[in-house]
C-alpha cells in the first residue's frame, strides 16, 4: 500500500524587521488582517499541521493555536528556526516540512502540491526564494544539524546559508512565474513593500469580484 505523505508547514517569524523600523512583521496589518494570518490561512489548505518559528513571548501567537518553536542556536540566521521546525516535524511524524517566511503573504494556494516532491525551493523568473521550500524531514534534519554543528570562523558564511542545505539535498528549483502576474513570494522588507503587497491583494480581490 502506498504511503501518503504527511506534510507540515513552518512559518518563519524570527526576523528582526530592521528595515521595518523593528516592527514584528508577523503583525503588520494587511487589509485589516495581520500578515501571519494570510500565511497560515494559505498553508492550512494543504498542511496537516503548522508550527511557528519565533522567539520572545509565544503567547502573542495564541490566536492561531500552533506550536511556537524558539531557536536553540544563536547567530545562525533562519537556519536555527528551520532546524527547530525539522526537529518538531520529525518528532510528530511528518514526512515533509514546507517553510515559508512570515512576511510572504501572497503565496499561491497550490504551493505545496507544486513544490512536491521534496527537496525543492521556489523561484519566480530569475529570483530564487530559498526559504520557500519543501524539505524531506528526516534527511534534511540530519544534514542541517551536522551543518550547524560544524561552524568555524572559516566556514560560517557558507554553513549558515540556506543554499548550502538545499545543495546538499540536491533540491530542485520550481518556477512559479507562469502562474502569477506578480511575484507570489514578494516579501515585505520595507514600508514600500508593504504598500505594494496591499495594492496587489486589493487588485486580486477586485478581479475575483469581477469574475463572479
Amino acid at each position: 500500500m502506498q504511503h501518503t505523505l504527511k506534510v507540515a508547514g513552518l512559518v518563519l517569524a524570527g526576523g528582526q524587521g530592521r528595515r521595518m523600523l523593528g516592527a514584528d512583521k508577523a503583525f503588520m496589518e494587511i487589509n485589516k488582517r495581520p500578515c501571519i494570518d494570510w500565511v497560515i490561512a494559505r498553508l492550512k489548505t494543504e498542511c496537516a499541521g503548522i508550527a511557528i518559528s519565533a522567539n520572545g513571548d509565544a503567547q502573542r501567537f495564541a490566536p492561531w493555536g500552533c506550536p511556537v518553536l524558539a531557536d536553540t542556536l544563536q547567530d545562525t540566521g533562519p537556519l536555527a528556526g528551520l532546524l527547530r521546525g525539522l526537529e518538531w516535524a520529525e518528532a510528530t511524524g511528518f514526512d515533509v516540512l514546507v517553510s515559508i517566511p512570515v512576511d510572504t503573504p501572497l503565496i499561491p494556494s497550490n504551493l505545496i502540491k507544486t513544490l512536491l516532491p521534496a527537496a525543492s525551493y521556489a523561484t519566480y523568473g530569475e529570483q530564487r526564494h530559498s526559504l520557500v521550500a519543501a524539505w524531506p524531514v528526516r534527511s534534511a534534519r540530519a544534514l542541517l544539524a551536522s551543518q550547524l554543528a560544524n561552524i568555524s570562523e572559516q566556514n560560517r558564511k557558507q554553513n549558515t546559508r540556506v543554499c548550502t542545505l538545499a545543495h546538499a539535498l540536491d533540491a530542485r528549483a520550481v518556477d512559479f512565474s507562469s502562474s502569477d502576474s506578480a511575484d507570489p513570494f514578494l516579501n515585505i522588507n520595507t514600508p514600500e513593500d508593504l504598500l505594494a503587497v496591499k495594492a496587489i491583494l486589493q487588485n486580486q480581490n477586485k478581479n475575483n469580484s469581477n469574475g463572479q
